[in-house]
């Protein structure tokens, strides 16, 4: 199936598939400090599951890119729960693949870091901790702990396709999995290094977000491409950058930030947080762009869906 055709099939697919839902489980010890028991059994099998070469994947949920988002009215909306898992403790993984090989010029590794050391604790991210899964009859909601960064890893030994697949992409999370541990609370983010981008980054989709098996539990990760090669269609420019950030690399906070609620509280699409409309991030999706502050930092930002307010906020 072509890029653009699955991608509208996705789409087409999520309040079907949000209200079904997915029956997720994971009881292995992370190496983090985040234990989740899920509150139903495994299942890695059924629609949306693929295997290929070896690697266990479930069809992604994507970020649309600027000219593709609804920006219709967004009232009478609310994210519904499917009672599957989500990221009680979170920390993110940066896999840089490639990076050192393909260059960096736009300097989006630095960015990243610098963004996903300052996240944790803020504002922005509080709006995720009213979201919960429910285990063994208790609601457990999302936290936002202070240091949500858990490693950054230059993977220069795996060679990168000129445009990775799906299951390749998955794979490359994996490695991120053996590289920095198991973490139940983990969202393992494959950053794809510039002009070496999935088919259809930057017409169809700027991101995705997914899961993965390693060792019969589940692994969320994200598909992050080099977001100012496709421009304006993911971020860049979009409004007047932080001072100490140039504007071709507004997109990689966007979109990262977006991918990450997304993650946290949908990891294994569509048993968490849903809606006919999509999850947490697609709801506000290039909507409302603006510079939040995260403690003395500023990052180009969309806001996210807020149940409790009924609206798309850049925090609370």
């Amino acid at each position: 199936m072509h890029m653009h055709m699955r991608v509208a099939a996705v789409l087409g697919c999520v309040a079907a598939l949000a209200m079904v839902g997915c029956s997720t489980n994971s009881g292995m010890t992370p190496v983090g400090s985040a234990t989740q028991s899920q509150s139903a059994s495994h299942s890695f099998s059924g629609p949306g599951w693929h295997s290929e070469n070896g690697v266990l994947f479930h069809t992604p949920h994507y970020m649309v890119t600027r000219q593709n988002a609804n920006h219709g009215k967004r009232g009478d909306v609310s994210l519904s729960y499917g009672g599957g898992p989500v990221l009680v403790a979170p920390k993110v993984y940066i896999i840089l693949w490639g990076y050192k090989q393909y260059g960096d010029s736009d300097k989006v590794a630095k960015l990243l870091k610098k963004y996903v050391k300052a996240e944790g604790g803020s504002s922005f991210d509080n709006t995720v901790t009213q979201y919960y899964m429910t285990s063994n009859g208790s609601n457990i909601n999302i936290t936002n702990p202070s240091n949500q960064l858990g490693g950054i890893w230059d993977d220069e030994g795996n060679a990168v396709p000129a445009h990775p697949t799906d299951a390749q992409v998955a794979a490359e999370a994996l490695n991120g999995v053996t590289h920095f541990g198991y973490d139940a609370g983990g969202s393992y983010v494959v950053a794809t290094p510039h002009g070496h981008s999935s088919i259809g980054f930057g017409s169809s989709w700027c991101a995705y977000h997914s899961n993965t098996v390693y060792n019969n539990q589940y692994v969320a990760y994200t598909n992050l491409p080099y977001m100012p090669d496709a421009a304006g269609n993911c971020g860049a420019s979009i409004i007047s950058a932080p001072k100490d950030e140039p504007a071709v690399d507004e997109g990689v906070t966007i979109v990262e930030g977006h991918e990450y609620a997304e993650s946290e509280t949908d990891p294994t699409p569509f048993s968490g947080w849903n809606s006919a409309f999509g999850e947490i991030g697609d709801l506000c999706a290039w909507y409302d762009i603006a510079n939040d502050n995260f403690g003395k930092k500023q990052f180009t930002m969309q806001p996210m869906w807020s149940n409790a307010s009924g609206s798309c906020v850049h925090g609370m």
